[in-house]
């Protein structure tokens, strides 16, 4: 055998030992479970991300992780720098989850990249609300950021508020509320999408099954209810119109004038967790009389503030909900139950998609408007329900299949 055969064979070998010792170790990669962590930190977001969690919990192919990150951080900072309690890691322990505290001494943070996850889900696409060793940018170095909104964009203003180029183009899996979020993004980021380098998916809103499933979970809320006919009110946080605005101005003394007159309706108040505290900053309010429209509704015997976190299994022991512009929305449009929106001065223009919805809800403009949709629904006359289970199947229908298709997708052998 020649000199140069002879070297042709053995380097032939080295090749197949080489190849055979690749295809090893890609066997390997491909069936380790894939390490998932969830950064939880805004807990009325939870119920968006939770489905995908529990699927991940129980399927073989994945160990999942939750690392609970305090909520009073704001431009990446502890508000007060000596805290060394998380609220939202007690949260989740009190709730019966194995969480990580993140928080780890004062302004002290674990070190994600140690724990050498695939993915890590964000709960809300602001790096604001991070300390700086998570924002996504840095993050993004070591794990594939993934990202579900907390909420559905509603308006085109809401494009450039939630899909935050700082944010996004250091995401690699973006789950699309619905196709109108999917084309902006796609369309924004373009070139990275085209290398393959991101994507953006639409397959439903978890958010909706899990509001689906909450049916027929135990609720709190209503607890002081003895009436079969319950109102809930959850008002907006800013008068601003650019922002939305609120009508809580607008109802906030008539409703409870209602409410005294009718005692035989139970009325539950969600203010957005912000309210209060954005109108005493603005001057709207004072202090002493937001302690005194709390006291009031504390006295009354019919009416409630709901301190809940969740409020999924709220929405099912709840009659009619009346709202102002609000992501909560389409979580209780979902229900079939009635739905009033209270119509204000925003200056935002509604998607496609939000219009539709409101198709199938009662808009009023005025209390006497308010009040009087409020008797027809306790009378049992709701013209709008046929009108309403159409839109939700068109708009909604896929909700239940999208944490699957979620976990299918990053369970995909690579």
């Amino acid at each position: 055998m020649s000199d140069i055969r002879t070297k042709i064979i053995y380097r032939l070998a080295d090749m197949k030992a080489i190849y055979n010792f690749i295809q090893e170790k890609r066997i390997k990669r491909n069936v380790k479970k894939r390490r998932v962590g969830f950064l939880c930190q805004y807990i009325p977001a939870w119920n968006k991300t939770k489905l995908v969690y529990d699927s991940m919990k129980e399927d073989e192919r994945f160990e999942v992780f939750l690392i609970c990150i305090p909520s009073g951080i704001e431009n990446q900072e502890l508000l007060d720098p000596d805290l060394a309690r998380n609220d939202t890691y007690e949260y989740f322990i009190q709730h019966g989850y194995q969480a990580i505290n993140a928080l780890i001494g004062k302004n002290e943070w674990l070190d994600l990249c140690n724990m050498r996850l695939d993915y890590i889900f964000y709960p809300r696409p602001y790096n604001s609300y991070m300390p700086r060793l998570y924002t996504s940018n840095r993050v993004s170095r070591y794990s594939k950021i993934c990202c579900l909104m907390y909420g559905m964009i509603m308006t085109k203003q809401d494009i450039e508020i939630m899909l935050v180029r700082d944010f996004f183009r250091n995401v690699y899996c973006y789950f699309a509320e619905n196709e109108y979020s999917q084309k902006i993004n796609q369309r924004k980021l373009w070139f990275t999408h085209k290398l393959g380098l991101q994507k953006t998916v639409y397959f439903g809103m978890p958010a909706l099954a899990q509001i689906l499933g909450a049916r027929m979970e135990s609720n709190k809320a209503w607890d002081f209810s003895n009436n079969s006919f319950r109102v809930m009110w959850t008002p907006r946080w800013t008068t601003d119109p650019g922002l939305g605005g609120t009508n809580f101005f607008h109802y906030k003394d008539v409703l409870l004038k209602y409410a005294r007159e009718h005692e035989d309706i139970d009325f539950l108040l969600r203010p957005h967790p912000m309210m209060f505290e954005n109108f005493v900053r603005t001057g709207e309010m004072t202090e002493e009389e937001v302690r005194k429209y709390q006291n009031d509704v504390e006295d009354m015997a019919n009416v409630s503030f709901d301190s809940e976190p969740e409020y999924g299994a709220t929405f099912w022991e709840t009659s009619v909900l009346i709202s102002d512009f609000s992501g909560i929305q389409p979580e209780y449009f979902v229900t079939g139950k009635p739905l009033i929106h209270c119509a204000s001065n925003m200056k935002l223009e509604l998607t496609e998609l939000t219009k539709r919805m409101y198709e199938g809800c009662y808009v009023v403009e005025t209390p006497e408007e308010l009040f009087s949709c409020l008797e027809e629904l306790r009378c049992g006359r709701d013209a709008l329900y046929e009108k309403r289970q159409e839109i939700i199947k068109e708009l909604f229908g896929c909700a239940e299949e999208a944490s699957r298709k979620i976990v299918e997708e990053l369970g995909k052998r690579k």
